[in-house]
């Protein structure tokens, strides 16, 4: 055979079989594309899980059992565009009943102003023709906008007014704004209310909170309560060192006693943490729905009160959630204040652990502890048999607007209330704001780290060279 038709044979049989391997490469990316559309598959691999929703949004989205429509508006230029349609991917792709669409208001300006829109980056919610408008495009403000849109009536929270509670509106540290917003971006209506006026509970209160009144309640403002609690009430108390609010004997009778002490801890942990003193810690919590997530975590309350589970309270069985470390102890009185005696003396001092958090269940429409047994039972009082439940806190500044983002103080708080209003759902750990998180690396680590990069990495490249050199070497 002539050589030249030999070579030319070779030329033709390689570009047939690159165009063969071209065409089998386009075949597998068209169809692993296809695949794709119906399969999709996503790891967030990142430390802080950044890249992910958070634990509360997808406990959220998991109620979503019907279509849910989000449209957001962004005009094309909008920076924000692409962000927020990374975010609504993200709730589309976890939950298949959500779809989202993105309009331009400039474009579009009828459907803009039936939506109701405002600026740039409004999310308008539907679902099962209920309609709730999300200001910007943030995981925040969408998982607030989709709590509103699946309850068809939101929840109310009391905090009792009247006696010099710590006040809801009050942005500074000592105030409650914090938490109240908080309890917004829950699902739950926030509210004030004075006993004095009303004279009872409303109906439609889901949690009476007592926020640290430094004055103390009228006796018919205590019976309210303990009638509150017979009818099934929820009942969330918390107090600051010797200010009890009157309610002393009221918490006795729920197995709950108090003292005249301040809770003092410091030992190595809270060393680290930068807390003094009068700030102790814990990090050892009941069992209970309301922390069954706590593992490893640590709450902080400055100016805090011990409490003590009282033993001849019959039918009632206080629960610890909350208990501080051995190495903290309680002063008594106010006097070691003026001769800034903060030290443990063994002498008068009293050795913790202590409790500084406690729950009560009471059966709903029994007789209340401190009315005889006999007495008849309030009108409605154990409808279904709804249980009463009393929470007792020694400290009141751990959610205060200072201190509500520290740790895990705001997920106790929030915790408690969603298990005192039976949204159990919502009981989770909420992810902290998302900042670069540095790497820190260990001495063994570190080193572990130069040995491979610096020396086993540079010998294994020298010791192929050198193997592949000798072999063309012998070759010759």
């Amino acid at each position: 055979m002539n050589p030249a038709d030999t070579v030319k044979k070779r030329k033709w049989v390689w570009s047939a079989s690159s165009l063969a391997a071209i065409v089998l490469v386009l075949g597998i990316l068209v169809f692993i594309g296809l695949l794709s559309q119906q399969f999709s598959l996503r790891w967030d691999l990142t430390g802080d899980r950044s890249q992910s929703l958070t634990a509360i949004t997808q406990a959220l989205l998991r109620q979503v059992e019907k279509p849910l429509v989000l449209t957001a508006f962004f005009p094309p230029a909008e920076e924000a565009r692409r962000k927020g349609r990374d975010l609504l991917q993200l709730y589309a792709r976890f939950n298949k009943n959500i779809t989202f669409t993105i309009v331009d208001p400039d474009r579009r300006p009828d459907k803009a102003r039936s939506a109701g829109y405002r600026f740039p980056g409004n999310v308008l919610l539907e679902y099962e023709g209920r309609r709730q408008m999300a200001d910007r495009t943030e995981e925040e403000a969408l998982s607030e906008a989709l709590r509103k849109v699946l309850k068809t009536e939101r929840k109310k929270v009391y905090f009792l007014t009247g006696h010099g509670e710590r006040s809801l509106d009050e942005g500074r540290g000592p105030g409650l704004q914090t938490a109240r917003r908080a309890l917004a971006n829950e699902g739950f209506e926030v509210a004030p209310l004075s006993l004095l006026e009303k004279g009872d509970v409303p109906q439609d209160a889901s949690v009476l909170v007592i926020a640290a009144p430094l004055k103390a309640l009228f006796p018919q403002e205590i019976t309210a309560l303990r009638t509150y609690l017979q009818q099934g009430g929820r009942l969330l108390v918390m107090l600051e060192p010797y200010q009890d609010g009157g309610l002393k004997e009221f918490l006795a009778a729920y197995g709950v006693e108090l003292d005249d002490g301040m809770i003092l801890d410091q030992n190595r942990v809270s060393q680290s943490l930068g807390a003094s003193a009068v700030m102790p810690l814990v990090v050892q919590y009941g069992a209970h729905p309301i922390t069954r997530d706590f593992t490893n975590v640590v709450t902080l309350y400055p100016l805090a009160r011990p409490l003590f589970i009282k033993k001849d309270v019959q039918g009632l069985a206080p629960l610890p959630l909350a208990t501080t470390t051995p190495t903290s102890w309680v002063k008594s009185g106010k006097d070691w204040h003026k001769e800034r005696k903060a030290a443990f003396d063994p002498d008068t001092d009293k050795k913790g652990p202590f409790h500084l958090a406690l729950l009560v269940e009471i059966k709903g429409g029994r007789p209340g502890p401190q009315e005889p047994a006999g007495k008849d039972k309030p009108q409605g009082a154990g409808k279904d048999d709804r249980k009463g439940v009393l929470a007792v806190f020694g400290d009141v500044d751990f959610a205060a607007n200072a201190y509500f983002n520290l740790s895990m103080n705001g997920d106790f708080f929030l915790n408690t209330i969603n298990f005192l209003a039976e949204e159990e759902k919502q009981i989770v750990i909420r992810k902290d704001d998302r900042k670069p998180q540095p790497l820190l690396l260990g001495r063994a680590q570190a080193w572990a780290l130069v040995l491979v990069c610096l020396v086993l990495m540079p010998l294994a490249m020298l010791a192929a060279g050198i193997r592949a050199y000798v072999r063309r070497r012998a070759r010759r």
